[in-house]
């Protein structure tokens, strides 16, 4: 079986195997939005590729938090953000997140070896709702940043094709963007961190490997 990339299909699947491991139907209708226009309903498209054997969906109830922008970033020569306030903000907006119920979908590991991706859905609440996040960075950045999200490049293929040999990736993030098999940008959404790792993570990717991130 052959998906074109280029179709909302490729798309879908090129997403949950390169780029995130989980979307919500929400995330996913946005992101289609963001590529299509209005032509391409996601829920439909997820029952074909649901019957194909590609995808799975399921219900869940969860905290979710829909990002909408970086809240820290450091460019080249550009100050460390506030740690402390930073730590804070961040344990504020789990804090404070609604739980709701969302409709789920994933990569099956069929569609893994179609696409040569990787599946790595994981149902524990905490992850999910971390890697719901994760996804919800992308999808913001299709919508405002298609360039970035062209070179988004997901965790896990990054543990799988970069980290070998590659001292940048001794940590991984939850991203990069690869520009020409280079790390030019490291994206992180930010989970229930205390300063004192948001600190380790600037060391390492800034302070040591001279790449930019961002806090989402």
């Amino acid at each position: 079986m052959k998906f074109d990339p280029t179709s909302a299909a490729g798309v879908v699947l090129q997403e949950l195997t390169w780029s995130v491991r989980v979307l919500t139907t929400d995330q996913l209708q946005r992101l289609l939005t963001a590529r299509f226009g209005e032509t391409a309903p996601a829920r439909s498209l997820l029952q074909r590729l649901r019957a194909d054997g590609l995808v799975r969906i399921a219900r869940t109830a969860l905290a979710l938090h829909e990002a909408d922008g970086p809240i820290a970033s450091r460019s080249l020569g550009g100050p460390p953000p506030d740690f402390g306030a930073l730590a804070w903000r961040l344990e504020k907006r789990w804090r404070d997140a609604a739980t709701c119920r969302v409709t789920i979908c994933w990569a099956t590991a069929r569609a893994a070896r179609l696409l040569g991706g990787v599946t790595k859905f994981d149902r524990r609440a905490a992850q999910l709702e971390h890697d719901l996040g994760t996804a919800s960075v992308l999808v913001r950045l299709h919508e405002t940043r298609p360039e970035l999200a062209s070179l988004w490049v997901g965790e896990d293929v990054l543990r799988r094709d970069f980290a070998p040999g590659c001292p940048v990736l001794r940590k991984t993030p939850d991203a990069a963007i690869v520009a020409e098999d280079r790390i030019v940008r490291v994206v992180e959404y930010g989970g229930q961190y205390p300063a004192d790792r948001l600190r380790r993570f600037d060391a390492h990717f800034y302070r040591q490997h001279h790449i930019p991130y961002e806090i989402w």
